[in-house]
């Protein structure tokens, strides 16, 4: 929880940058449970002068128009709340009419906030001393297509390419750090995110997919966010690890480890399979597109399996990064889902792990299910109804019987 202090400093260095960058336009983005980005536009004078939106009151929405927050039991009206510290300014936008800053939102008192259930989560980690580090991908496909792509397989007169390459830099002057990016098969691209703290990490996936929806729709370009042809690979996987501090010491790490894995970053992913029926229920409920189905293991060799350690790196010869890169992939994700969510779920599925000290659990051969069986899990699940909220899994299981 950021200091009221801390908030104000933030909010006068955004004011100062919007009026020294002329600009004119803030969207306001939230995100619904399906993972819509939503947004609200507000001038800059109304977000300076703080006349009908506030940074510590939020500014109202007519949740009636919106199907993920029609409610019978409550109020039709919601009320976002701007988070000063996801600002960016928009780079791309250079008409003076159109130059715009973008900021995310969570939404105020509201069971259905899936972005405050993500600092939530990553709150208690931080309680505990542990800070969840999350590396993201931004995978996509276009109807580029190019004959010649394929993984790895990069020409500088690709359209996708270049198409790719503007991206990159637009997210890269809106202080979005990126590891690398490449062609990912014959129809997607691959763009990788600087792993930071999850619910940090969740902010800069979204900024990087409305970026690309927005410049795609600026250039007549249509992008997806689809499975992609290799069943093995997942369109979302998740790079995860448990830190001391932001980056003091990964506690995923241990020299003496045969795989350098330490107990702790057992017991987390132990969590997450034993939870994986849940966590499959979620993400079918969240998703338009079919799931892919795993080997509900944990494997040093990409496969099939749900979980991958990486083994890139002889830790221990490598005494400038001892421990730098041990962590866990999970590959049960869809590119086009809520990642606020996903990851919370994830983060609450490791964590009842390290709790219990799970160990050897039992694996199953795949992590297909029936959807009646997916329903009846989320019916009885009551450490996530503790965790996410009773309406959070009500909304899932309607979801699942196709009755929202």
């Amino acid at each position: 929880m950021e200091r009221k202090e801390d908030l104000l400093e933030q909010i006068e260095k955004i004011k100062k940058e919007l009026k020294e960058k002329e600009i004119q336009n803030i969207y306001l983005n939230f995100v619904d449970f399906s993972g819509n980005i939503l947004t609200k536009m507000v001038g800059v004078k109304e977000l300076i002068n703080n006349t009908h939106v506030s940074w510590f009151d939020g500014i109202s929405i007519n949740g009636s128009l919106l199907s993920d927050f029609k409610d019978k039991k409550s109020n039709d009206w919601l009320v976002i709340l701007p988070d000063p510290f996801s600002f960016r300014i928009i780079p791309f936008l250079k008409d003076e009419n159109q130059r715009a800053a973008l900021i995310f939102c969570s939404i105020k008192n509201n069971s259905l906030d899936t972005r405050g259930l993500l600092k939530k989560v990553v709150g208690e980690f931080q309680e505990l001393e542990m800070t969840p580090m999350f590396g993201t991908q931004l995978i996509y496909s276009t109807n580029l297509e190019e004959k010649n792509q394929n993984f790895y397989e990069a020409l500088a007169n690709n359209k996708n390419i270049i198409f790719q390459n503007n991206l990159v830099n637009e997210l890269l002057k809106a202080n979005v750090d990126i590891e690398y990016y490449m062609p990912y098969g014959k129809k997607h691209n691959r763009i990788d995110l600087v792993p930071d703290v999850a619910d940090i990490a969740a902010d800069k996936l979204w900024t990087a997919k409305w970026f690309s929806k927005t410049i795609a729709n600026q250039e007549d370009i249509n992008i997806s966010f689809n499975n992609i042809e290799k069943l093995d690979l997942s369109s979302c996987p998740v790079h995860m690890s448990l830190w001391k501090g932001k980056r003091e010491k990964n506690l995923f790490f241990d020299s003496e480890d045969k795989f350098e894995l330490s107990q702790l970053a057992k017991n987390f992913m132990n969590g997450i399979i034993y939870h994986q029926k849940t966590i499959k229920a979620l993400a079918t409920a969240t998703s338009k597109n079919s799931q892919k189905y795993y080997q509900t293991k944990i494997s040093v060799n990409r496969g099939n399996s749900l979980i991958q350690v990486p083994l890139y790196f002889n830790e221990k010869r490598k005494q400038d990064r001892i421990g730098w890169s041990k962590r866990c992939i999970y590959n049960g994700l869809n590119a086009d889902q809520n990642y606020y969510i996903m990851f919370a779920v994830l983060l609450y599925a490791g964590l009842y792990g390290i709790n219990n000290k799970l160990n050897k659990i039992e694996l199953h051969e795949t992590d297909s299910y029936p959807k009646e069986s997916l329903i009846k899990d989320l019916e009885n699940n009551e450490y996530f109804k503790e965790k996410l909220g009773e309406r959070i899994l009500q909304k899932a299981i309607n979801k699942l019987k196709g009755k929202e």
